[in-house]
């Protein structure tokens, strides 16, 4: 796919040496050990990323490559890095996300799909080249202490979640005829037959199925990521998640409604990834019966189940494709009554999509001299900007209390808007965790009330009324109820903090304390949060929480502290 066909190396052009030298590097040092399946999480030097399997082959195990190379002598230290020695070179996909699809045929029902709506024009991009890269170093914004690197290309990248014709024969679709019935069935005969229309049921159907973001299966959600920060600092997502508690997270798809992801820990099924995952015995809509609990199947086990699939690449030019184990339907029903009827908390980074395409996302940079990224106004979709200062983003913040790990925020004060995620339409109570400043909120330019002091870890100054759960005698209980009065929640139990002493819950600690800001109607439509800092300092925003008013106030099952 490299264009390369001759095996002697006096037959390489200079151009075709360096792309070859170029896809075997990669900036960071990364041990065996440290190559969990999915992709590397800095790309190699063709800015190209490199999908991680494993394979077995009479009693030897291999890490493999784009499941092709595999590793036959790893972790030779050299001066300045290691070297893995492979048996194959390297061979890179030059196919985009709807090209990679195409080439396998097993996914030929849903391919013809793709190519009946035209959807596939929709995800034809790879770089940003009206991009233009902002120096923010030598405009003044520069800080020792804490080095920020400029984002020097920007990417645009999609994650297909695809049924084999396999999945769909099993659920007696043949044909491309055959999904358009089903998609019917799901999404009805608005402008039915006109299938380039977004309205159209196949169009809905197939859109639901990709999200703008580079999702490898372990990026898919914060579990197991470990590497080696600055100053040779040891990250662990693991230290800063309670054991136990089911992760998740929610992206929205290019149909536009979310789908939530789910490694549910709490259960036996916790070594698996399900879309749209339900503890239900039966779904709230009993017709999802099959279409819940959306099994997204590992590579490695992908490529072992049927001799046709061995050859299985996940890794495309703009993304990444998982096959899945059922059909994927949205269901607003079941979505409301079920999924999402629950308290929905989302990182600052899960709505900022553009963070994964950029390998950004719980990661170091890509230059291990530096602490942090710089976020430039032109960057997402889902920001805007109401000052000039960039914004910081800093992921592998092992030492504080900032879910998932990371932080978001400047050194001087903040005025920015953030689009809500595409939430069902319903009245929703509206939380959100900011660490330092004096805030003024809006959603969709309403004022949610007065300003706001944040004082980070002294939560006593603010007036929220905080007693550790310790020194009360019902364990807290009483001290919630007299903290919501007030307009404010205890950090939850799931997830840890480091203090002076040692791990903590970020429950059992005055920082990170969630504010209600209000409660609101979010219908059909894009919603924006506006937040702004009235005393330029510095700022940290980490999460906002969007709660269905009947989790809020039900008597006989008070949210829990997770």
């Amino acid at each position: 796919e490299t264009g390369i066909t001759s095996p002697l190396l006096e037959d390489l052009s200079d151009s075709m040496a360096t792309v070859i030298a170029k896809t075997h590097l990669v900036e960071a040092r990364y041990p065996m050990a440290e190559m969990s399946e999915g992709t590397l999480h800095r790309r190699n030097f063709n800015l190209r990323s490199l999908g991680i399997s494993y394979k077995v082959d009479d009693e030897q195990f291999y890490i493999m490559i784009n499941n092709r190379s595999a590793i036959i002598s790893g972790d030779n230290e050299v001066e300045n890095g290691i070297v893995h020695i492979i048996d194959k070179a390297i061979n890179p996909t030059s196919r985009n996300v709807p090209g990679l699809i195409e080439g396998y045929r097993y996914f030929s029902i849903f391919n013809a799909a793709l190519k009946e709506t035209g959807f596939r024009d929709s995800l034809l991009l790879d770089r940003d080249e009206s991009y233009v890269a902002i120096d923010y170093n030598a405009m003044g914004f520069a800080d020792s202490n804490w080095p920020r690197q400029n984002l020097e290309t920007k990417f645009f990248k999609y994650t297909a979640f695809v049924e084999t014709d396999e999945v769909f024969n099993a659920a007696g679709i043949y044909t491309l005829d055959d999904l358009k019935a089903f998609a019917e069935k799901w999404y009805g005969t608005e402008e039915k037959g006109n299938y380039k229309n977004p309205k159209n049921a196949l169009y809905k159907f197939v859109s639901y199925h990709f999200v703008e973001r580079e999702l490898a299966y372990n990026d898919i959600i914060f579990h197991n990521i470990k590497y080696t920060t600055r100053y040779s600092r040891s990250f662990n997502s693991e230290n800063l998640m309670v054991p136990g508690f089911d992760r998740y997270d929610y992206f929205e798809t290019m149909q536009g409604p979310l789908m939530k992801v789910t490694k549910p820990l709490s259960t036996e099924q916790g070594i698996d990834i399900f879309i749209n995952y339900s503890k239900r015995d039966i779904p709230f809509n009993p017709n999802m019966r099959h279409h819940v609990n959306v099994r997204i199947i590992p590579p490695t086990e992908f490529s072992n189940m049927k001799k046709e699939y061995a050859e299985f690449n996940p890794i495309a030019l703009n993304g990444i494709l998982h096959p899945i184990d059922k059909i994927l339907v949205y269901n607003e029903d079941e979505m409301v009554g079920n999924i999402l009827n629950e308290r929905m908390r989302f990182d600052i980074a899960t709505l900022i999509p553009e963070l994964q395409c950029n390998k950004m996302r719980y990661y170091p940079p890509q230059k291990m001299e530096y602490h942090c990224y710089y976020i430039p106004e032109n960057f997402s979709k889902n920001l805007k900007f109401h000052q000039s200062k960039p914004l910081l983003y800093g992921p592998g913040a092992q030492y504080g209390g900032d879910y998932l790990g990371d932080n978001f925020g400047t050194t001087m004060g903040i005025d920015l808007s953030i689009k809500l995620p595409n939430v069902p339409p319903r009245t929703y109570e509206i939380r959100i965790v900011i660490n330092v400043g004096v805030i003024q909120t809006y959603i969709d330019n309403e004022v949610t009330g007065i300003p706001i002091e944040f004082y980070g870890s002294e939560g006593e100054k603010n007036n929220t009324g905080y007693v550790y759960d310790e020194e009360t005698d019902d364990n807290g209980v009483e001290n919630d109820k007299q903290m919501r009065n007030r307009g404010w929640m205890k950090a939850p139990d799931s997830f840890n903090s480091f203090v002076y002493n040692g791990w903590k819950t970020a429950r059992n600690t005055k920082g990170g304390l969630r504010r209600i800001l209000t409660r609101k109607y979010l219908g059909p439509g894009d919603h924006w949060l506006r937040v702004k800092d009235l005393e330029e300092y510095p700022f940290i925003i980490d999460y906002i929480e969007i709660v269905p008013l009947n989790i809020v106030n039900d008597p006989l099952k008070p949210e829990d502290r997770h």
